[in-house]
């Protein structure tokens, strides 16, 4: 596999019926193709599943693309940013974001390792995302932010906040319920306010 090719011969390539070339298209953009679907998912199966769907409508779209009006990178991207919004529109639609019990799992995973087994890409997206949230928490009336805190970055069992903040469990799961319910739409908001912007670039 020569992939010392140009784009525009592995596309003219592709659209000649070759094979192996698609698989070149494919090793030279994947990663840069799941980086978008991640980045606007933030869940990897998913943005996993949109990458493969994105490669699907490359191979029937190739004929479109014009040199003289874009760079494939550029072309792909914007083809890989429409895919994963339109997936998250309709995920959002549907109420399957669970954004409650994945952000519970990003906070205590980036808080508990460095990421080292993982992507370079994830991490600092998901360093990111946790300190958007930790900007927005601060925010919250004090025992909510105080609930919070303690449960999800500082991995507290509630019995242990209820006596550290001098009240009963049941006060502790009230407001650790409308913290994370408040958080959750404030990253529906956070990242509905980005995509409108990348859709503007792209």
């Amino acid at each position: 596999m020569n992939s010392s090719l140009s784009d525009e011969i592995i596309v003219k390539n592709i659209l000649d019926g070759d094979e192996n070339a698609f698989n070149q298209l494919y090793e030279r953009y994947r990663f840069r193709i799941y980086s978008v679907a991640f980045q606007i998912l933030r869940n990897p199966e998913e943005a996993q599943d949109a990458t493969q769907e994105i490669f699907m409508k490359l191979s029937g779209s190739l004929g479109k693309w014009n040199v003289q009006i874009s760079k494939l990178s550029t072309w792909i991207y914007r083809l890989a940013v429409n895919h994963s919004i339109d997936h998250w529109r309709v995920r959002s639609r549907r109420g399957e974001s669970q954004l409650l019990r994945n952000d519970a799992d990003l906070i205590l995973q980036v808080n508990r390792t460095d990421n080292s087994g993982g992507s370079p890409f994830i991490a600092i997206k998901n360093k990111e995302e946790i300190s958007l949230i930790r900007g927005y928490v601060k925010k919250l009336p004090d025992l909510q932010k105080k609930t919070f805190i303690g449960r999800y970055f500082k991995e507290l069992k509630l019995v242990e906040i209820a006596e550290l903040e001098n009240c009963n469990v049941a006060a502790v799961k009230s407001a650790l319920h409308r913290a994370t319910h408040a958080v959750r739409h404030f990253l529906l908001d956070s990242r509905s306010l980005a995509l409108r912007k990348m859709e503007l670039h792209v």
